[in-house]
Protein backbone atom coordinates (compact mmCIF):
# COMPACT_ATOMS: atom_id res chain seq x y z
CA UNK A 1 0.00 0.00 0.00
CA UNK A 2 3.35 2.57 0.44
CA UNK A 3 4.64 2.36 -3.15
CA UNK A 4 6.79 3.81 -5.50
CA UNK A 5 8.02 7.63 -4.87
CA UNK A 6 8.22 6.71 -1.33
CA UNK A 7 10.06 3.72 -1.25
CA UNK A 8 13.64 4.53 -2.16
CA UNK A 9 16.71 3.43 -0.20
CA UNK A 10 16.78 6.79 2.08
CA UNK A 11 15.77 6.62 5.78
CA UNK A 12 13.40 9.78 5.23
CA UNK A 13 10.41 10.78 3.14
CA UNK A 14 10.96 14.51 2.37
CA UNK A 15 8.18 17.23 1.03
CA UNK A 16 5.14 15.29 1.73
CA UNK A 17 2.10 16.88 1.99
CA UNK A 18 0.00 14.53 4.81
CA UNK A 19 -3.65 14.64 4.48
CA UNK A 20 -5.37 13.01 7.58
CA UNK A 21 -9.16 12.07 7.31
CA UNK A 22 -11.91 10.91 9.70
CA UNK A 23 -15.61 10.36 9.06
CA UNK A 24 -18.02 12.09 11.46
CA UNK A 25 -20.08 9.99 14.12
CA UNK A 26 -18.99 6.43 12.75
CA UNK A 27 -19.19 4.79 16.48
CA UNK A 28 -22.80 6.20 16.80
CA UNK A 29 -23.40 4.71 13.02
CA UNK A 30 -21.69 1.48 13.91
CA UNK A 31 -23.81 1.31 17.38
CA UNK A 32 -26.83 2.39 15.40
CA UNK A 33 -26.46 -0.40 12.92
CA UNK A 34 -24.99 -3.27 15.42
CA UNK A 35 -28.79 -2.85 17.00
CA UNK A 36 -30.78 -3.50 13.79
CA UNK A 37 -28.07 -6.68 12.62
CA UNK A 38 -26.77 -4.71 10.02
CA UNK A 39 -22.95 -3.95 10.08
CA UNK A 40 -22.38 -5.62 6.84
CA UNK A 41 -23.15 -1.95 5.33
CA UNK A 42 -20.90 0.06 7.53
CA UNK A 43 -18.31 -2.70 6.08
CA UNK A 44 -19.76 -2.18 2.50
CA UNK A 45 -19.00 1.88 3.19
CA UNK A 46 -15.58 0.82 4.18
CA UNK A 47 -14.62 -1.40 1.55
CA UNK A 48 -16.18 0.68 -1.10
CA UNK A 49 -14.24 3.89 -0.34
CA UNK A 50 -11.16 1.70 0.17
CA UNK A 51 -11.73 0.83 -3.48
CA UNK A 52 -12.15 4.22 -5.07
CA UNK A 53 -9.20 5.37 -2.72
CA UNK A 54 -6.77 2.90 -4.11
CA UNK A 55 -7.61 2.99 -7.56
CA UNK A 56 -7.53 6.42 -7.80
CA UNK A 57 -4.08 6.62 -6.47
CA UNK A 58 -1.63 6.73 -9.26
CA UNK A 59 -3.92 8.73 -11.38
CA UNK A 60 -3.52 11.64 -8.61
CA UNK A 61 -0.47 11.28 -7.49
CA UNK A 62 -0.95 10.36 -3.67
CA UNK A 63 0.14 7.32 -1.75
CA UNK A 64 -2.64 5.45 0.00
CA UNK A 65 -1.01 5.43 3.28
CA UNK A 66 -3.01 3.91 6.32
CA UNK A 67 -6.86 2.92 7.59
CA UNK A 68 -6.62 4.79 10.85
CA UNK A 69 -10.30 2.68 11.82
CA UNK A 70 -12.51 5.43 11.21
CA UNK A 71 -10.44 7.28 8.49
CA UNK A 72 -7.16 7.12 6.45
CA UNK A 73 -4.15 8.76 5.70
CA UNK A 74 -2.61 9.74 2.61
CA UNK A 75 0.58 11.16 1.40
CA UNK A 76 1.07 13.34 -1.62
CA UNK A 77 4.72 14.11 -2.37
CA UNK A 78 4.47 17.74 -2.80
CA UNK A 79 6.25 18.28 -6.31
CA UNK A 80 3.35 16.13 -7.52
CA UNK A 81 0.12 18.52 -6.15
CA UNK A 82 -0.74 22.11 -6.45
CA UNK A 83 -3.13 23.99 -4.69
CA UNK A 84 -6.40 23.20 -7.22
CA UNK A 85 -5.10 19.38 -7.53
CA UNK A 86 -5.08 19.56 -3.55
CA UNK A 87 -8.68 20.77 -2.92
CA UNK A 88 -10.42 19.18 -6.18
CA UNK A 89 -8.99 15.87 -4.50
CA UNK A 90 -10.64 16.55 -1.12
CA UNK A 91 -13.66 17.39 -2.54
CA UNK A 92 -14.33 14.52 -4.96
CA UNK A 93 -13.15 12.39 -1.87
CA UNK A 94 -16.31 14.19 0.27
CA UNK A 95 -18.51 13.57 -2.73
CA UNK A 96 -17.61 10.09 -3.19
CA UNK A 97 -18.12 8.91 0.36
CA UNK A 98 -21.89 11.23 0.57
CA UNK A 99 -22.99 8.99 -2.10
CA UNK A 100 -21.75 5.50 -0.76
CA UNK A 101 -22.61 6.58 3.01
CA UNK A 102 -26.17 7.23 1.37
CA UNK A 103 -26.21 4.30 -0.68
CA UNK A 104 -25.26 1.88 1.74
CA UNK A 105 -25.77 3.02 5.11
CA UNK A 106 -28.20 6.02 6.07
CA UNK A 107 -31.11 3.81 4.62
CA UNK A 108 -30.56 1.20 7.90
CA UNK A 109 -30.15 4.47 10.01
CA UNK A 110 -32.73 4.19 13.09
CA UNK A 111 -31.48 7.60 13.90
CA UNK A 112 -29.55 10.42 11.83
CA UNK A 113 -26.63 11.55 13.16
CA UNK A 114 -26.53 15.16 12.77
CA UNK A 115 -22.68 14.96 11.45
CA UNK A 116 -22.22 12.96 8.72
CA UNK A 117 -19.41 14.09 6.19
CA UNK A 118 -15.88 13.82 6.64
CA UNK A 119 -13.06 16.18 8.16
CA UNK A 120 -9.76 16.71 7.34
CA UNK A 121 -6.55 17.89 8.76
CA UNK A 122 -3.71 18.75 6.20
CA UNK A 123 0.33 19.22 6.94
CA UNK A 124 3.65 19.09 4.80
CA UNK A 125 7.11 18.34 5.95
CA UNK A 126 9.76 15.50 6.39
CA UNK A 127 8.79 12.22 7.81
CA UNK A 128 10.76 9.35 9.27
CA UNK A 129 10.76 6.29 7.68
CA UNK A 130 10.80 3.19 10.41
CA UNK A 131 10.66 -0.79 9.47
CA UNK A 132 8.00 -1.89 12.18
CA UNK A 133 8.21 -5.68 11.66
CA UNK A 134 7.52 -6.15 8.02
CA UNK A 135 5.63 -3.32 7.54
CA UNK A 136 6.99 0.18 6.55
CA UNK A 137 5.65 2.82 8.43
CA UNK A 138 6.47 6.72 8.99
CA UNK A 139 6.33 9.15 11.84
CA UNK A 140 6.95 12.74 12.26
CA UNK A 141 6.08 16.00 13.01
CA UNK A 142 3.82 16.66 10.06
CA UNK A 143 1.82 13.44 10.68
CA UNK A 144 1.73 14.24 13.97
CA UNK A 145 -0.01 17.84 12.91
CA UNK A 146 -2.13 16.39 9.81
CA UNK A 147 -4.01 14.20 12.41
CA UNK A 148 -4.52 16.83 15.17
CA UNK A 149 -5.51 19.50 12.60
CA UNK A 150 -8.40 16.83 11.96
CA UNK A 151 -9.14 16.03 15.11
CA UNK A 152 -9.17 19.92 15.74
CA UNK A 153 -12.43 20.29 13.35
CA UNK A 154 -14.82 19.51 15.82
CA UNK A 155 -13.34 21.82 18.66
CA UNK A 156 -15.44 24.62 17.27
CA UNK A 157 -19.08 25.22 15.46
CA UNK A 158 -21.77 22.42 15.83
CA UNK A 159 -21.26 21.44 12.03
CA UNK A 160 -17.77 19.50 11.36
CA UNK A 161 -18.93 17.76 8.01
CA UNK A 162 -16.47 18.73 5.26
CA UNK A 163 -14.59 21.42 7.36
CA UNK A 164 -10.75 21.25 6.30
CA UNK A 165 -7.65 22.45 8.97
CA UNK A 166 -4.99 23.38 6.91
CA UNK A 167 -1.39 24.18 8.43
CA UNK A 168 -0.09 27.73 7.44
CA UNK A 169 2.66 26.21 5.73
CA UNK A 170 -0.24 23.98 3.73
CA UNK A 171 -1.57 27.17 3.00
CA UNK A 172 0.96 29.61 2.01
CA UNK A 173 2.53 27.19 -0.13
CA UNK A 174 -0.60 25.91 -2.05
CA UNK A 175 -3.62 27.84 -1.45
CA UNK A 176 -3.30 31.30 -1.65
CA UNK A 177 -4.00 31.19 -4.83
CA UNK A 178 -6.96 29.19 -5.01
CA UNK A 179 -10.08 30.99 -5.59
CA UNK A 180 -12.99 28.86 -5.79
CA UNK A 181 -13.04 28.25 -2.13
CA UNK A 182 -12.94 30.78 0.73
CA UNK A 183 -10.80 30.62 3.54
CA UNK A 184 -10.26 31.64 7.45
CA UNK A 185 -7.38 32.32 9.74
CA UNK A 186 -8.34 30.47 12.77
CA UNK A 187 -6.58 29.17 15.95
CA UNK A 188 -6.73 25.60 17.56
CA UNK A 189 -5.25 23.91 20.48
CA UNK A 190 -2.90 21.44 19.36
CA UNK A 191 -2.49 18.65 22.27
CA UNK A 192 1.16 18.28 22.60
CA UNK A 193 2.15 20.67 19.41
CA UNK A 194 3.78 24.15 21.07
CA UNK A 195 3.08 23.27 24.24
CA UNK A 196 -0.27 23.27 23.72
CA UNK A 197 -0.76 26.50 23.14
CA UNK A 198 -2.76 27.97 20.31
CA UNK A 199 -1.79 27.05 16.84
CA UNK A 200 -2.54 29.41 14.03
CA UNK A 201 -4.13 27.06 11.18
CA UNK A 202 -6.67 28.10 8.05
CA UNK A 203 -10.07 26.50 7.76
CA UNK A 204 -11.83 25.92 4.45
CA UNK A 205 -15.92 24.81 3.83
CA UNK A 206 -16.50 22.11 1.34
CA UNK A 207 -20.15 21.35 2.36
CA UNK A 208 -21.53 23.43 -0.14
CA UNK A 209 -19.77 22.62 -2.99
CA UNK A 210 -20.26 18.56 -1.90
CA UNK A 211 -24.33 19.56 -1.77
CA UNK A 212 -24.24 20.65 -5.64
Amino acid sequence: MKNIELLDASATAHDLVVVAFDMCSSSNVIEDLSRTGNLVAFDRLLKNLHVWLWSNAKQSGYVLYKFTGDGWIVFFPASAIDGNGLMRFLLRLSRKYKSYRESFVDKHLESMPKATGLTFGVEMGTLRKVVLGRDLEFAGRALNIACRLQAAVKDKGPDPDYRCLFSRKVFNSYLREVREFKFFEVERSLRNISGGERYRCVKANLAKHVRT
